[in-house]
C-alpha cells in the first residue's frame, strides 16, 4: 500500500513538472516568419535527407503521419501541425508565419505557403478527411 502511494506522489509531481514546462515553454514562443525546405523528421534525423531526391520518400513519410519540418540554415524544426496536407510539398522551399520556440525547436503555424514559381501558394494545414 505505501508502495502505490507513493507513485501516486511521485505520478502527481510528474505531472505538475509537465504543466510548468508547458506553461513556460508556451511563455517563451514569440512571433515568427521562416523560410526553409519542407522536410520529413523521421528521414531527416535519421540520415539528413532532403531536397528533391528525397521528394517522393517524404512524401510518403508525410502522408504516414510521420512529423513535418522545416530546415532553415542547418537547422530544422518541427512543424506542430498535421503533416498530411503538407506531403505533396515535401522537398520544397515553404515559408511559416507562426509562434515559434526556440527551445523546442517547434513552430506552431498561422500561415503556411509553398513556393510555386516564384509565387507563394497559401496552404490549406486542414486535411480533408474522406469516407
Amino acid at each position: 500500500m505505501r508502495h502505490l502511494k507513493l507513485v501516486s506522489v511521485a505520478a502527481s509531481f510528474a505531472l505538475a513538472a509537465g504543466v510548468v514546462t508547458t506553461v513556460w515553454a508556451q511563455a517563451k514562443a514569440e512571433d515568427k516568419k521562416v523560410e526553409g525546405e519542407l522536410v520529413d523528421m523521421s528521414c531527416f534525423t535519421k540520415g539528413g535527407a532532403k531536397g528533391d531526391g528525397h521528394a517522393a520518400c517524404g512524401e510518403k513519410c508525410l502522408k504516414s503521419g510521420v512529423p513535418a519540418g522545416i530546415l532553415v540554415d542547418g537547422k530544422v524544426m518541427t512543424i506542430a501541425a498535421n503533416p498530411v496536407p503538407l506531403a505533396q510539398y515535401a522537398g520544397r522551399t515553404i515559408r511559416i508565419e507562426g509562434k515559434a520556440s526556440e527551445e523546442a525547436h517547434a513552430i506552431v503555424p498561422t500561415k503556411l505557403e509553398v513556393k510555386k514559381d516564384d509565387k507563394w501558394e497559401e496552404v490549406n494545414l486542414k486535411e480533408k478527411h474522406e469516407k
